[in-house]
């Protein structure tokens, strides 16, 4: 029977120079990471190495009970034992602010990663591994073909720069696909989170017809005309694709069209 683990798509790193470059990626300030999904402890030790405090979060318990005496390090690491999409990110982040590294199973890391995006005054800076295609959505420009949802969303948190990919020879299972390693850094939010949810929202229905012009896009959000003057009023060209239009300007018209519902979230 497949584990839980494996139906998400976890694959253990087992690369020492791969871990030491995730841990290396992180600032020295402030010195304490909290690992999600440390597996069998591969990244946990350069980041033990690295800093004074390390606290961990690992949903299978037999793991969770043994990592600190298998690493030697029973005092200086913290395992808590539960599921990174459920768990409270109060208790977590607890006598923060922490960095975050973390190599994210394939089928939860946009979840996971949205909900430490919400909670920049506890996790100040993220290192993250993520199957390539979702590290090439974060960091999409506008008119690229990976640009969406996402991409909005990070870019409405946080800095994102791709870092280095890591090929599945890196891993125990081998994955069928390249990772990738991603540095965020949350910040503030450009602009109220009433007109940021608005944003995101208008921008969701957008994307669920992607391949239209944007002022067609929309046709379900408002009436037509209401569509063609909050287009003119937030300075976008209705004759563009929703990948085609940028962060300001979908923040633009959620100003001058409000009526938005809450977004449609891309898996």
């Amino acid at each position: 029977m497949r584990t839980r683990r494996q139906r998400l798509g976890q694959h253990f790193l087992r690369d020492a120079g791969v871990a030491r470059a995730i841990a290396g990626a992180l600032a020295d300030l402030p010195p304490a990471a909290i690992e999600i999904g440390p597996g069998r402890g591969a990244l946990t030790r350069p980041l033990l190495e690295r800093f004074s405090r390390v606290r961990a979060v690992e949903i299978d318990p037999t793991l969770a009970a043994s990592l600190a005496r298998r690493l030697g390090a029973a005092g200086k690491l913290e395992v808590r034992q539960g599921d990174a999409l459920t768990v409270d990110l109060d208790e977590v982040g607890a006598d923060g602010p922490w960095q975050v590294a973390a190599n994210l199973p394939y089928g939860v890391a946009t979840p996971i990663l949205r909900r430490l995006l919400t909670r920049p005054d506890l996790f100040v800076n993220l290192v993250i591994m993520v199957q390539r295609e979702v590290a090439h959505r974060l960091v999409a420009r506008e008119g690229g073909p990976e640009r969406g949802l996402l991409t909005l969303e990070v870019e409405a948190r946080a800095e994102a720069e791709l870092l280095f990919d890591v090929p599945p020879r890196c891993f125990s299972p081998p994955p069928r696909v390249t990772s990738s390693v991603v540095r965020l850094r949350p910040g503030v939010l450009p602009a109220p989170p009433t007109v940021v949810a608005r944003a995101l929202a208008l921008a969701s229905a957008a994307f669920a017809h992607r391949r239209k012009k944007v002022a067609n896009a929309l046709a379900g959000v408002a009436p037509p005309d209401e569509v063609s003057a909050a287009l003119a009023d937030a300075g976008v060209d209705g004759a563009r694709r929703p990948q085609e239009i940028g962060l300001d300007r979908w923040l633009a018209l959620a100003t001058a069209l409000p009526q938005a519902g809450p977004a449609r979230r891309e898996p």
